[in-house]
């Protein structure tokens, strides 16, 4: 579904992607995981359009969107849970859903509210709440639910966990697995490495702007560079 062919980006002289290549295949979580300023945002902002590659591809279901506008990409079906939550604080839960679902006809977004509230039901409680005002928790689901109003083909998830108290995480990973099982692409970042490699089907570790290693979660899990350097083991 997705594919990076020797990708590279840089912000001015300093080169922050150094031609890194992975795929994401329908239906799977691949999960990119690495220490700060290994350019794992870097990486989502340029599938997004946000950042323009210097060189190399980005393609989605065959088309080369590298140059696409964000607003393009998206109506592709691609949708990201940015990094930081980023809800619109001055705008209530149901305005921010809403605003999810810009690209799609109105009348379609309305109806796709109950279904984001049945799998976010304290959403479904606030929904007139002003967004600033949740806590960290029912941001990250409010700002998971307004990627989804979109009807993602690929859901990019930044960083969800970021901030949350242990419970909360857990309630989002659970969401995480629940979308997983019903058949949901993915491609997440995660400071998280337990949490990421048990979801995910596949991952990549980035360092310093290049692919180290990829494959099999599980096996990167067991793999001792990896256990050394993100796992605490």
């Amino acid at each position: 579904m997705l594919e990076l062919v020797d990708l590279h980006v840089a912000y001015g002289n300093i080169r922050a992607l150094r031609g890194i290549s992975m795929r994401v295949e329908s239906g799977e979580l691949v999960a990119l995981i690495g220490s700060n300023g290994a350019g794992k945002s870097t990486t989502l902002k340029a599938i997004s359009g946000l950042l323009r590659p210097t060189s190399g591809r980005i393609l989605f279901e065959g088309e080369d969107i590298s140059r696409a506008s964000t607003d393009r990409i998206v109506s592709l079906g691609i949708s990201q849970c940015p990094e930081g939550r980023r809800v619109f604080a001055r705008l209530t839960v149901r305005e921010n859903l809403l605003l999810g679902g810009i690209t799609r006809p109105m009348s379609e977004v309305r109806s796709d509210l109950a279904s984001t509230t049945e799998l976010f039901p304290r959403l479904g409680e606030r929904m007139g709440q002003v967004a600033g005002t949740l806590s960290g928790g029912e941001q990250q689901m409010l700002a998971i639910g307004r990627a989804l109003m979109s009807r993602p083909r690929l859901l990019i998830l930044d960083e969800p966990s970021l901030g949350l108290a242990p419970l909360m995480v857990e309630r989002i990973f659970e969401v995480i697995d629940g979308l997983k099982d019903r058949g949901l692409t993915m491609l997440l970042v995660e400071q998280n490495v337990h949490h990421a490699l048990d979801s995910a089907d596949r991952a990549y570790v980035l360092e310093t702007g290049t692919i180290t290693l990829e494959g099999p979660a599980d096996m990167l899990r067991h793999d001792p560079e990896v256990e050394h350097s993100y796992l605490g083991r």
